[in-house]
């Protein structure tokens, strides 16, 4: 979910750069988790029942986005799933679903229609008998927009329309994807994207962590009921043979796309600075290991329902800021007052930019995933010298 109080740095900057900085190369490392052999030697199962296709085959929406590029590009890079070669099919949305099976192809593209009256009218069942799980990655920019005098930068106040837009984009996507999955009687993964905003945005410098346990059935603002929806669409799948997995991710960052890329120029100005008092969580993850985590879910069977996408403990958006600064070589000195993030953005502002959330990876931890930038000033570094 590309959220959080970093976003609103982009109004220091008066205008778009393309400048790019190549980072000092650093070598990462990885945060282990020990004693916990027995849940992993459970994890590392087939996430489907064994299927004579020789692919083994990923449906994707949301592929040309920069999660997606980045999920694609790890994917090619792990090559295999089960000893069978990976086949990305990418789901682009039209007015009518292809009623077409992939056969024999090593890469694909699939029209589906989320508005269809019934499952077939959604997505070929042909097609979908042949994958062996489907993620979904699609749905409005929580912050973008066409209106709004910072439209430009990449930034947008929620007005009711909007609000709709965020909301329909998930729902009404997630909830057709659900009832095709559900009609085919297929036993295969359904990989859902959703946000650590299911857990609010009260948490402020010293909170406790909240994980998958916490309970999110009465969290407050808008981000947390989007959330509650989005996860709740998925319910039909659940039903059946499905195995579903309801990613809450963190604010992932790549200059690419998402926060990062929106604060780059300003940073790389010296026009950098804490946001309100500085003291909010920042729910980070880099680009690479939220593609990595997403690889580990697709191939842990044991992993289902709600998994946090975050790297350990977060940081505060003060020390976001200061791992910008270091990493760039750049003084970060003009702060965003709270006053200002408020009548500028009101509801937006006050929720994504002056709040914050705090959560724990513990299911990613526990199933043996590692992270390779678990502190902020890494995560950073890895978003500067990566091309994802």
């Amino acid at each position: 979910m590309q959220v959080r109080s970093a976003t609103t740095m982009t109004v220091l900057c008066a205008f778009q750069t393309t400048t790019r900085v190549i980072g000092r190369q650093r070598n990462s490392f990885a945060i282990r988790t020990f004693g916990r052999s027995n849940f992993f030697a459970r994890s590392m199962s087939s996430t489907t029942e064994s299927s004579p296709n020789k692919y083994f085959t990923v449906g994707l929406t949301g592929s040309g986005g920069f999660i997606g590029t980045a999920f694609r590009n790890e994917i090619s890079r792990v090559g295999t799933v089960d000893g069978k070669p990976i086949r990305c099919v990418s789901l682009k949305r039209g007015s009518q679903a292809e009623q077409k099976s992939l056969e024999d192809m090593a890469s694909a593209s699939l029209v589906w229609n989320p508005k269809g009256s019934n499952a077939q009218d959604i997505l070929s069942p042909a097609a979908l008998k042949e994958m062996d799980a489907i993620v979904h990655l699609s749905g409005e920019n929580i912050s973008t927009g066409l209106s709004g005098p910072l439209a430009p930068l990449g930034i947008r106040p929620w007005t009711d329309a909007k609000k709709k837009e965020i909301i329909d984009s998930r729902v009404v996507t997630t909830r057709a994807l659900a009832k095709s999955i559900a009609a085919s009687g297929k036993k295969m993964s359904f990989i859902v994207a959703g946000g650590v905003g299911a857990y609010g945005s009260h948490f402020m410098e010293g909170a406790e962590a909240a994980d998958e346990s916490t309970d999110v059935s009465n969290t407050e603002g808008f981000m947390a009921e989007v959330s509650r929806k989005w996860e709740e669409s998925a319910k039909e799948a659940e039903e059946s043979d499905a195995r579903v997995v309801k990613m809450r991710n963190g604010v992932v960052l790549s200059k690419k796309d998402g926060v990062l890329a929106k604060l780059y120029p300003a940073f790389f100005l010296g026009g950098g600075g804490i946001v309100g008092s500085g003291k909010q969580y920042f729910p980070f993850i880099s680009a690479r290991d939220m593609a990595r985590a997403m690889v580990h879910v697709l191939k842990t069977s044991s992993l289902e329902g709600p998994v946090n996408m975050c790297a350990p403990g977060g940081c505060t958006n003060a020390e976001f800021t200061k791992a910008m600064g270091t990493v760039l070589r750049r003084p970060t000195i003009f702060p965003l007052p709270s006053f200002a993030v408020s009548l500028m953005f009101g509801e937006m502002g006050d929720e994504l930019l002056l709040g914050g959330t705090r959560a724990n990876p513990t299911k990613l931890l526990d199933s043996g995933f590692e992270f390779y930038h678990p502190t902020i000033e890494l995560a950073v570094q890895s978003a500067v010298d990566e091309e994802i």
